[in-house]
């Protein structure tokens, strides 16, 4: 009798059950770090930048600098959409310098995604208002675009290293007419550090 309930026992224990030894095949990256990205992941961004003006001169050759922070959220694995508050000084010798705020609405696109390392692309636009006018003899309130490329390299789960090159364009739209858009289209770098 012991005999067959040792065998019993052996056979039931030899058939598959679903869901009790199920093996897990997810590689060691996928299990050390979540999947990422979730589609509700928001992150924090503060970025440094110089820009100098490379076309369309003005009266002025421009250069900018200053910093930014971010908001954005995951929309999908692929898109994220953000919004970032500029403040910038900008040199317009022999015109007044001026410091330049703005607020952007910026749309990145992950053009690809290696299991540390994200390349993207970027483009947004949005408002600004500066302390003089923004070139010379333009205006203080001025619309601002932006597009470039960029990459975000993680440093940990929470903490990336972010930086890429970006087109700038700073313009009033001939709000004043057409003699007071001066504009400025600038190419910059900028670096800082992104935490989820």
């Amino acid at each position: 009798m012991c005999k067959r309930r040792a065998w019993f026992l052996a056979f039931w224990l030899a058939i598959p059950m679903p869901g009790l030894a199920q093996t897990d095949t997810r590689s060691t990256t996928d299990i050390a770090r979540p999947s990422s990205p979730d589609p509700d992941r928001w992150r924090l961004q503060l970025v440094g930048g110089v820009f100098r003006e490379a076309w369309d001169m003005n009266a002025s050759r421009e250069h900018l600098v200053g910093a930014s922070v971010g908001v954005s959220r995951d929309l999908s694995r692929s898109w994220i959409l953000g919004f970032e508050a500029h403040l910038m000084h900008v040199n317009q010798s022999p015109e007044v310098d001026a410091f330049l705020s703005a607020g952007t609405v910026v749309l990145r696109w992950r053009a690809y995604r290696g299991p540390n390392t994200t390349i993207f692309i970027e483009g947004g636009g949005g408002i600004s208002y500066a302390s003089n006018e923004v070139p010379g003899h333009g205006t203080r309130f001025n619309f601002v675009s932006q597009t470039g490329v960029g990459m975000a390299r993680a440093l940990n789960s929470r903490i990336e290293l972010v930086g890429g090159l970006r087109w700038l364009h700073v313009s009033n739209n001939s709000l004043r007419g057409h003699s007071r858009n001066p504009d400025i289209q600038a190419v910059g770098i900028y670096f800082g550090w992104q935490v989820r």
